[in-house]
């Protein structure tokens, strides 16, 4: 009996225990380590806001993104950022920076996302005349195109020239719009996410 319970309290911490690796091994997917030797090299030297309104720099924010592309898409992120020499009110205030930068980022991307399926749309009618003027073209030398070989280039090539102007706007809307998307999803996502800093100085 003693035997028993002492086996099934060893397994209760096996369980636990892989468990908690798990869990260890996840947030490590999940998190994005950040190392700056200062504070000051988190924030945009040339952006005259105050501390908690100024952007971070961009290599600490290529950095972020980079760390983005291996990140698991479908949890939550955390960040921690390891700093020399950084106070109480340093920790504080680069939370909240973060925080801002990432939401401002979101709220541009989403703007940039709009102005560029406006003016995607717009060269998609455009190519669609395109298209069609140069179809017709082709349809009109191709008449005596027999007779002339000629003709049948020059209709074969006005058949090339219209598909190829719709070429880019139908590549953005197959393929292209997904880019902006997905930034947009990171910055939202780095808006919302766990940001720990931690004090490393001696």
């Amino acid at each position: 009996m003693i035997f028993k319970k002492r086996k099934n309290a060893l397994e209760e911490k096996e369980r636990k225990a892989h468990l908690i690796g798990e869990a260890v091994e996840l947030y490590r997917k999940n998190t994005i380590l950040i190392r700056l030797d200062s504070p000051t090299d988190f924030y945009n030297p040339f952006d005259p806001e105050t501390e908690s309104e100024r952007e971070l720099s961009d290599e600490v924010e290529a950095y972020i993104l980079k760390e983005m592309e291996h990140k698991n898409k479908e949890s939550r992120i955390g960040v921690t950022i390891l700093a020399d020499d950084t106070s109480q009110y340093d920790r504080e205030i680069m939370q909240k920076a973060f925080t801002n930068h990432f939401k401002i980022r979101a709220e541009e991307q989403i703007i940039k996302n709009q102005v560029s399926l406006y003016s995607w749309i717009r060269k998609l009618f455009l190519g669609i005349l395109v298209l069609g003027f140069f179809l017709l073209l082709a349809r009109v030398f191709r008449v005596d195109a027999d007779a002339h070989p000629f003709l049948n280039i020059l209709s074969e090539g006005f058949g090339i020239v219209g598909w190829v102007a719709l070429w880019e706007p139908a590549t953005y809307f197959l393929y292209g719009h997904n880019e902006g998307r997905e930034l947009l999803m990171n910055y939202m996502k780095l808006h919302r996410a766990r940001v720990t800093i931690q004090n490393v100085s001696a």
